[in-house]
């Protein structure tokens, strides 16, 4: 899921303003101060041992935008584990000051090995609700 924040501790996923899909900007390019993509990956039992590559990457009809995020991760098996028994790893990714250069359905895409497990979206849209906090374009430094 999408959320404004997300972290992992002892095991457990923190969300914050968690399952939006849609960004409403004044103007493009339009830069969003900050997102969490928080997974929750299932490892079989017999997989817990073998190294797994993840790849969550930012896309835009199909076509990499720039943002992701890869790491290898190996579970193993944690004391008290019934064999057998699958393992679920949550994961907390956040990315800042992402910029989006036009309107579109965006796709955060992941990615365990050569399998794809999912696709979480995120429709870009220029527009103002009243009420709602603005996404801004991004700003040249001062001198």
């Amino acid at each position: 899921m999408l959320a404004d924040g997300a972290h992992v501790a002892g095991s457990k996923l923190y969300i914050l303003g968690g399952q939006w899909d849609r960004i409403f900007v004044a103007a493009f390019p339009a830069q969003h101060p900050t997102m969490a993509v928080a997974l929750v990956i299932k490892i079989e039992y017999s997989e817990a041992l073998d190294p797994h590559r993840i790849l969550v990457e930012l896309t835009l009809d199909g076509q990499p935008q720039g943002p992701r995020a890869a790491g290898d991760m190996v579970t193993g098996h944690p004391a008290g584990q019934a064999r057998g028994a699958p393992l679920y790893v949550p994961l907390a990714l956040t990315f800042n000051g992402l910029t989006f250069e036009a309107p579109g359905r965006y796709e955060w895409v992941v990615t365990v090995g050569e399998q794809e497990l999912g696709r979480l979206p995120i429709e870009v849209v220029q527009g103002i609700i009243a009420g709602m906090p603005q996404t801004v374009a991004p700003q040249s430094p001062s001198i």
